[in-house]
């Protein structure tokens, strides 16, 4: 197999779990890896789309609150735009790579999902911004706006203590998604393509069968198990893969 991981550190990449096996994405493009369960993804291969999430869903009850709201204007404000936000707005979650062991534990059902690998166009993610303290507003004076660059601070920042996540988002405008019920799914696009199909140690799909999905809606998208490691506490491929893996690739 070829090594790429010079050519994965030369396009500013943060990943390295295929970085040993697999060509980095194209220019303009950032690998993010979304996980789910097997059943959820095996869906969204096949329909070529991923279930929006809505913030009044999510499991950090500090979503859109990652500033200091003491001061009862600015909690007004803040709270204001965050039931707004989670009328019009959703988002997706990724990660920069698919190596930490709780990323599967936490989001893809103990080992037993998928993980899925996206192109996906640069300007479309951000990075999650990490603070060890809410910090506090400069001008809370009243009444108290909610300004564009406050906006995107308020949907980018979350605690430290979710630092393992590694987190790149995509923030979507609801009206402008698949609507069915009252779910909204972003298809797969020239601007989110599939490019890996990762099954963890556990998942009892058999690859050949997921591979004949990916082949059918998704061709040149890659399959492959992982692995925890011998040496290590990280998630890897499995090696008996390696060379499927390069079979997809001439294919």
């Amino acid at each position: 197999m070829t090594d790429y991981k010079n050519e994965w550190k030369a396009a500013g990449s943060k990943a390295e779990g295929s970085a040993s096996f697999l060509p980095p994405p194209p220019p303009g493009f950032t690998r993010a890896y979304y996980f789910t369960s097997s059943d959820y993804a095996r869906s969204g291969v096949a329909l070529r789309r991923l279930k929006v999430a809505r913030f009044a869903d999510a499991n950090d009850p500090f979503e859109l609150l990652g500033v200091r709201i003491r001061k009862e204007n600015v909690r007004r404000a803040v709270k204001e735009f965050k039931k707004e936000c989670n009328k019009t707005t959703g988002l997706l979650c990724f990660s920069h790579d698919w190596i930490h062991p709780l990323l599967w534990s936490h989001y893809a059902t103990k080992h037993t999902g998928i993980c899925l690998g996206f192109d996906i166009r640069s300007e479309l993610v951000k990075d999650v911004l990490y603070v060890t303290e809410r910090p506090d507003l400069g001008d809370q004076t009243s009444p108290f706006i909610v300004h564009d660059g406050l906006k995107e601070r308020l949907l980018l920042t979350k605690s430290n203590h979710w630092l393992y996540e590694s987190e790149i988002r995509m923030i979507i405008e609801l009206s402008r998604m698949m609507k069915e019920g009252q779910l909204y799914f972003r298809p797969f696009d020239t601007e989110m393509i599939l490019a890996e199909v990762i099954l963890g140690e556990r998942c009892t799909l058999q690859s050949k069968t997921v591979c004949e999905l990916v082949r059918r809606t998704n061709s040149n998208a890659v399959v492959f198990r992982s692995r925890t490691e011998f040496g290590s506490f990280k998630v890897k491929i499995n090696g008996y893969d390696l060379e499927s893996v390069a079979e997809q690739l001439a294919s």
